[in-house]
């Protein structure tokens, strides 16, 4: 058996001191002296022969390389003790406890009302938090033990994720009302190649969609941008040009009442499905595995209702 020669708490201590800067914030946050939790830390770079922190005097203090690279050990580790924890409780009562949800921004409308109205309605001992923004960056805040899973799609993962998929995501074109095309059902791409493009501005679209329509045989003439998901289907409906989306909401309308027509595309084109990524090296907690299945059955309701 190999002896483990620090304690779970010198862990917990040092994550506190590597997220506050320093000693005595770490100390006033873990309810203990500035002198014993400075004797923690000197005790566990003794055990684990190696120099964590550098500490300045009134400045705080810095993560030595050593340090930068045990700290995302001692997040998981604590996390995962954390996990067992509340999985002893869980499986006595009900789920409860934190659960930190990243949500790609584009997702946001189409997901966090429903997962705020029917998941905590069902669960409403779980404190769910719901953080937005780009789909790449909330994943490596979830790397760094900030996240518990982040709703994104399959072309936005990371490397070091696991993911469940819980929803198909084909592109489809988007037109106007009054649009050449907008009384077909189907579209190739190429028929589209002269025409002015709306682009969704935001960096996971950049990175992947223009890539993808590109590699799919449309280099599209960007005309109009923006990184509202709203306000680029105004624009289509104005007649400025088409766009290419992935989210399929339930109206055919722009915000100011113009008419819009979702066209299929003809042929191949890449595909980005709706996901929940989460940390590859944790087994996904009660709490974790029920949001999962939640995600699961609401893409179900959603594609059979675009169907």
């Amino acid at each position: 058996m190999v002896v483990i020669n620090y304690t779970l708490r010198q862990l917990q201590y040092f994550v506190a001191v590597a997220e506050t800067g320093s000693i005595s914030a770490a100390a006033v946050a873990s309810h203990i002296s500035q002198a014993a939790m400075s004797q923690a830390m000197d005790e566990l770079e003794r055990v684990v022969g190696s120099q964590l922190l550098v500490r300045r005097r009134a400045r705080g203090v810095v993560l030595t390389a050593v340090g930068t690279d045990f700290l995302h050990d001692a997040r998981q580790l604590v996390r995962h003790a954390e996990e067992v924890q509340d999985q002893i409780v869980e499986r006595q009562t009900k789920l409860s406890g934190p659960l930190v949800i990243g949500c790609y921004s584009s997702l946001a409308a189409f997901w966090i009302p429903v997962i705020c109205e029917r998941f905590t309605k069902v669960n409403p001992d779980l404190q769910v938090t719901l953080v937005e923004g780009d789909g790449a960056e909330l994943q490596e805040r979830m790397l760094r033990g900030h996240l518990d899973a982040v709703l994104t799609h399959t072309r936005h993962l990371v490397p070091h994720v696991e993911f469940r998929r819980v929803m198909s995501g084909r592109p489809y074109v988007l037109v106007g009302g009054n649009h050449r095309l907008a009384q077909r059902k189907r579209v190739h791409l190429s028929e589209l190649a002269e025409d002015d493009f709306v682009s969704l501005d935001i960096p996971t679209v950049r990175d992947n969609q223009l890539v993808n329509l590109r590699m799919s045989g449309l280099d599209p003439k960007i005309r109009w941008s923006s990184q509202s998901f709203e306000a680029v289907r105004g624009l289509v409906a104005r007649g400025l040009g088409y766009t290419v989306l992935v989210q399929r909401p339930p109206v055919n309308l722009s915000y100011d009442g113009l008419p819009l027509a979702m066209l299929e595309i003809e042929g191949q084109v890449g595909e980005s499905d709706i996901c929940v990524a989460y940390t590859a090296s944790a087994r996904p907690s009660l709490r974790l595995r029920a949001f999962l299945d939640f995600c699961e059955e609401i893409g179900t309701e959603k594609e059979n209702r675009v169907g």
